[in-house]
């Protein structure tokens, strides 16, 4: 048995309730597996729930690392014994010498017993030291494992920081690999030969100074090497007052400083992220700028959560522009949300990313729907011819626009291989496909554009959006105008538009300012002559969309 093979971000459900999670891999280089049982919140309850090879076995017996030696590492998961309080348990890996770039063939299975239920190919062309290779999580009550793959810049160390684990030997700002060697005379400690990360290091011991390595040499840039104590900003050594209770207030010579910078580094965070996303070498270069000024990572994780929801908000807006979502945006979405989660823990944010993530998920099932992949239901009270087949029938109201107001016709919308069919209290209505132009999805109601007057309409449904997909599909079928795979239809709106209209409009609805559930919206619509261009689209949400709908 194969099993599921996943990509980074991909996810596949786990029907075992005890697996082993087997890490196998090529070179000579030694890696440690970890795992973190985490709670609601994104970290660790106590260091019992960091699994490592100094504490192989988690106190519940849920986790073990059982097996660790040369090109092989096997962690054994009962999920079936993992306490209500544990929502994830993280699986990591981490090598002491070189880094993953220089580990070959890097591979973790999910095995039951003998059977391989899932394998995910580890592929990490950067040089970093740690690295979060999935997680299992719940889901409605089951467990589901999703491929992450992402590689982390600090290290064992600032991963298990970053989940809440209490690490005993103080930080010393250590490069992480190898160490800076003094050199005589006072001069600045020299490189050694191995990689060492941008960041400040001590000079010769008793300067009292720290100076600047940018990742390839010394800099002239130098600072106060401040003391571990309290009662001192831990920035500019000035002394703050301590309360009597509670934590330090901020040092109030640094706080108009450091905000003002964080104001322009959150702007250069969202250039990178919308520009190319963040695997890019700019999002380096983010955390380097913050190094530099001597400013706590955790305050730049804290910054980019509310960017992140925004940009995940951004990409599945861009997404939905088209009404279509195909598999790679899906991917692009999943691996997104990796990336983003490996390297600042969405933690509290996590709700709004499954609400995006089920969005995303039932638009590609809309767009399967659209391109052919109809239902087929099953209808004892209705005549069908021999070779018809039936896809939709449900409640309806056939909604006529008259000078005294709209009127509602209530009955039933049919849909079917043959026609579709609309049956009232009154006289009903059959057209063959052959007479009908289009079918959408507009405001909360389905649009049926017919070359008759008789048939044509608009019809309230329940799940407008779904109905409107099927009948979208039959249409197609039966006028053999399914698109093929990656293939667009004419409401495709160009990326220079999205991002000029998102821009504009800056990621809001114009109507009440919401940024969440955005849509992009045709001012004129499209059903009315309305062009795909930037004077003619706007963002609105969806309530307010389907508002205007309403008025229109």
């Amino acid at each position: 048995m194969h099993g599921v093979k996943l990509s980074r971000g991909e996810n596949a459900a786990v029907t075992a309730s005890t697996v082993a999670v087997t890490l196998t891999w090529g070179s000579q280089c030694d890696v440690d597996p970890q795992a973190l049982l985490l709670a609601e919140n994104g970290k660790i309850r106590t260091n019992d729930d960091f699994v490592f090879y100094n504490a192989a076995d988690h106190p519940s017996g849920a986790v073990s690392l059982t097996e660790s030696g040369a090109g092989r590492a096997v962690l054994t998961v009962s999920l079936a014994s993992v306490e209500t309080a544990v929502s994830r348990i993280v699986v990591s890996a981490s090598v002491d010498e070189g880094s993953f770039r220089d580990v070959r063939d890097l591979t973790l299975t999910v095995q039951d017993g003998s059977d391989a239920l899932i394998s995910f190919e580890v592929d990490q062309p950067e040089a970093v030291t740690a690295i979060v290779l999935g997680e299992f999580y719940r889901r409605n009550g089951t467990w589901k494992f999703r491929a992450v793959g992402q590689g982390w810049a600090n290290g064992l160390r600032g991963l298990a920081e970053e989940f809440g684990v209490e690490v005993d030997d103080p930080p010393a700002n250590p490069p992480p690999v190898g160490s800076p060697v003094p050199a005589p005379n006072g001069a600045a400690p020299q490189p050694s030969p191995a990689r060492m990360e941008p960041g400040w290091y001590p000079e010769l011991a008793g300067s009292g100074q720290l100076r600047w390595w940018n990742g390839t040499g010394w800099t002239d840039d130098t600072r106060q090497l401040i003391p571990s104590d309290p009662a001192l900003c831990e920035r500019c050594g000035r002394e703050r007052r301590i309360p009597r209770f509670g934590s330090p207030p901020p040092c109030r010579w640094c706080e108009s400083d450091v905000n003002r910078f964080m104001e322009t580094w959150r702007s250069q965070a969202w250039r990178v992220l919308t520009e190319s996303g963040p695997r890019d070498s700019g999002w380096e270069e983010l955390w380097v700028a913050l190094r530099f000024e001597r400013i706590h990572e955790a305050s730049g994780r804290e910054a980019l959560r509310p960017l992140a929801i925004a940009y995940l908000e951004r990409v599945v807006a861009f997404a939905f522009a088209d009404d279509e979502i195909e598999a790679d945006e899906l991917g692009d979405f999943e691996r997104a949300v990796a990336d983003l989660q490996a390297a600042i823990d969405l933690g509290a944010a996590q709700r709004r990313v499954d609400e995006l993530r089920q969005r995303m998920l039932r638009g590609r099932s809309l767009t399967q729907v659209r391109a052919g992949e109809l239902p087929r239901i099953q209808r004892s009270n209705l005549h069908l011819e021999a070779d018809e087949t039936l896809y939709v029938d449900v409640n309806a109201s056939q909604i006529k626009y008259l000078a005294s107001g709209p009127r509602h016709n209530s009955g039933r919308l049919i849909g079917s291989s043959k026609k579709l069919r609309f049956i009232g209290a009154g006289a009903g209505t059959e057209l063959p496909w052959s007479k009908i132009v289009s079918i959408t999805s507009e405001y909360g109601n389905v649009i049926v554009s017919a070359t008759t007057a008789r048939g044509g309409g608009t019809y309230g449904v329940p799940d407008p959006e779904y109905v409107a997909a099927v009948l979208e599909g039959a249409l197609r079928i039966a006028k053999r105008l399914v698109l093929a795979p990656g293939h667009r239809d004419t409401r495709s709106i160009p990326p220079d538009v999205k991002s000029e209209v998102w821009q504009r409009d800056g990621g809001r609805c114009c109507q009440c300012g919401d940024a969440h559930y955005l849509e992009f919206d045709h001012v004129i619509p499209l059903s009315r002559g309305g062009a795909t261009s930037v004077g003619n689209l706007q963002i609105l949400c969806r309530r307010c969309n389907l508002e205007k709908g309403a008025r229109i």
